[in-house]
């Protein structure tokens, strides 16, 4: 019998189920950890800042709406270093790594203050809209340039965090995402309600917290970058690398397609919010805590997703197809035992949930009722999060970005604006209509996200991308 395309290549190991998911969830808790403790910080800013009062959660939670679209772009870009890093590793070139992260950072710390700037200018759309609360605009408006200032520290943050966890050490993003989460509850508790002879800022408090958390974070795990016995052997920011146009070109195909990929998609959520201000504060409100509560879910599959992207991106670096489809599976299996754990949690403890960040009963009750869309769109939402650190394995970076225009721009959002206004019902479903929008943009990504993973693990052929830095001798 002929060999099999399916065989293993000489040198290659395929680990059991049991030991993959193993190296999988040893990848995975630390990740999650780290971002469930970033996370929180928005968690953090939603509860202090509903202690202010309900027009304070709300001013908060249009800033936010804003806010996240821009840093979620600087994000995305920085998203390139896992599986850069991995990649590189695993095909044991580990000497070009100091020189790929110059780039990297260089290139991503001059759009986050290019990225900070516009943000002081996107309040200017509140004034478009003329029925909606002003004080509730002064806040929006007051908190994004407080965050627009941290910007810089939020992409280093980030450029660090992706460096780590490219070498396969996620424990050190558990550690300072805690430590960004435990600095970040008593600054809010200064700025928002004025203690030691700090003015009492109300919501837009919660924006100053969080970029002096940030600028203090990145110090930090600058510093111990720099001087972990860790990293000797990959030591970075030790010397200045010339930057080459063909380099900068080939870090732009892969990494803009994610970071435009990225703010698309939350900047379909984000934008909600803002269509919800009509309806008032309270539907509003409402929106903003089941977000939170779905995006303190969402840390889950996204951790796992940056797992499948190191393990994937490592084995492909090394040519192994065989243990990359390995940890694919395991990655997709370990999603859905979480799945199926934050539903029954959504189901059993919705009530105490919600009472956590509001004690408005309208808000209570608008937001019971849009958890259970929650749990709906949960599922889809978890496996196509995991099926984008496949992709990323992969550096197919451009169909993450057309999968993620067409599912939700032209099918997501038209559905749930049509609904929510009440242009295909007669009737409007405000936030409703804009979940059951969500739950229809998720499942359509899973799918196509699904079937592209198929088609490149039959055919064995990987992105354009991947194949240029792929190539001996040439750069990244």
């Amino acid at each position: 019998m002929g060999k099999s395309k399916f065989d293993p290549i000489p040198g290659e190991i395929v680990p059991s189920w049991s030991v993959d998911l193993r190296r999988t969830f040893k990848l995975f808790l630390p990740i999650f950890l780290g971002s469930i403790a970033t996370t929180a910080m928005g968690v953090v800013d939603t509860v202090m800042a509903g202690m202010a009062g309900t027009v304070q959660l709300s001013g908060v939670a249009i800033g936010a709406s804003l806010y996240w679209p821009c840093v979620l772009f600087v994000m995305g870009m920085t998203l390139a270093i896992q599986p850069t890093v991995a990649q590189l590793r695993g095909a044991g070139r580990t000497e070009e790594i100091a020189a790929k992260i110059h780039l990297i950072s260089v290139i991503t710390l001059i759009t986050s203050v290019i990225v900070g700037i516009i943000m002081c200018f996107l309040p200017l759309c509140y004034k478009l809209m003329d029925d909606i609360d002003q004080e509730m605009v002064r806040v929006a408006q007051l908190y994004l340039y407080a965050v627009a200032a941290g910007m810089p520290a939020i992409a280093l943050f980030n450029i660090l965090r992706g460096y780590w966890e490219g070498l396969g050490n996620t424990v050190p993003t558990s550690v300072f995402g805690f430590i960004a989460l435990f600095l970040n509850i008593p600054l809010n508790w200064i700025f928002i309600f004025g203690h030691f002879g700090m003015p009492a800022l109300g919501g837009v408090g919660c924006g100053v917290a969080t970029s002096i958390t940030m600028y203090i974070c990145a110090i930090l795990m600058l510093i111990y970058v720099l001087k972990s016995k860790t990293y000797t052997k990959y030591r970075i920011y030790q010397h200045w690398f010339a930057l080459h146009w063909p380099e900068v070109k080939q870090f732009l195909q892969f990494a803009l397609p994610l970071a435009l990929s990225t703010t698309i998609e939350v900047t379909c959520f984000s934008l909600v919010a803002v269509l919800l201000s009509p309806f008032g504060p309270v539907t509003v409100a409402a929106h903003s805590v089941a977000m939170n509560v779905s995006g303190v879910i969402f840390m889950i599959p996204l951790a796992i997703a940056s797992a499948a992207t190191i393990r994937v991106g490592e084995a492909l670096g090394a040519g192994h197809w065989n243990r990359a489809f390995r940890s694919s599976m395991g990655a997709y299996g370990l999603a859905f035992f979480f799945y199926l754990f934050s539903v029954l949690t959504i189901i059993f403890f919705h009530q105490e949930i919600i009472e956590l960040y509001s004690s408005d009963p309208e808000v209570i009750v608008l937001a019971s009722l849009l958890l259970m869309f929650c749990a709906v769109y949960q599922f889809p939402d978890s496996m196509q999060v995991v099926s984008i650190g496949i992709l990323r394995g992969f550096k197919d970076s451009k169909t993450i970005f057309a999968i993620t225009v067409v599912s939700y721009w032209v099918i997501g959002m038209p559905i749930g604006y049509t609904l929510a206004y009440g242009y295909l019902t007669g009737e409007k479903m405000a936030a409703q209509g804009f979940w059951i929008g969500f739950i229809c943009s998720l499942s359509c990504a899973f799918l196509l996200y699904v079937v592209r993973i198929i088609y490149i693990y039959r055919r064995r052929k990987l992105p354009k991308t991947f194949r240029i830095m792929h190539s001996e001798g040439v750069p990244l």
